[in-house]
C-alpha cells in the first residue's frame, strides 16, 4: 500500500480523505490542515503522493507544491480546489501536478486518479 499526504486547511476534508484512503483502501495517510507542516511531513514520512488544496491561508497550494518538490523531486501531487479556474489548473499542471480535482470531491473519481498515479 502507498503513503499519501493530504494538505487542506479544512479539517473535515482531511478527515474525509483520510477515512476513505486509510480505512477503505488500506493506504497510510498523513494529514494536516496547517500547510506549513507539510514539508516536515514529507521529510519524515516520504509519501508517494500528495493531495494538496490550492487555496489555503499562509501559502498557495502551487507554492507549497514547489516547496515539497524541493524536498522530494519525484513527489507526485494531485491538486484539489473549490475554485474551478483554468488559469490555476494550467499553473498547477505547469508545476507538474499530475491532476487537478475540483470540490465537492467525488471520492470514486479521486480514488481512480490516486490509483492511476500510484501505478504509473
Amino acid at each position: 500500500m502507498a503513503k499519501l499526504l493530504v494538505v487542506d486547511d479544512n479539517q473535515s476534508i482531511c478527515q474525509l480523505i483520510h477515512g476513505f484512503f486509510s480505512d477503505l483502501k488500506g493506504h497510510t495517510v498523513y494529514t494536516t490542515n496547517v500547510p506549513t507542516e507539510a514539508p516536515d511531513l514529507v521529510r519524515e514520512h516520504n509519501p508517494d503522493l500528495a493531495l494538496l488544496d490550492i487555496v489555503m491561508p499562509d501559502i498557495h497550494g502551487i507554492d507549497l507544491l514547489k516547496q515539497l518538490r524541493e524536498i522530494k523531486r519525484e513527489l507526485k501531487a494531485i491538486t484539489i480546489t473549490a475554485v474551478d479556474d483554468e488559469d490555476i489548473a494550467r499553473e498547477a499542471m505547469e508545476r507538474r501536478a499530475v491532476e487537478y480535482v475540483t470540490k465537492p470531491l467525488h471520492l470514486n473519481y479521486l480514488d481512480t486518479q490516486v490509483t492511476f498515479q500510484l501505478m504509473s
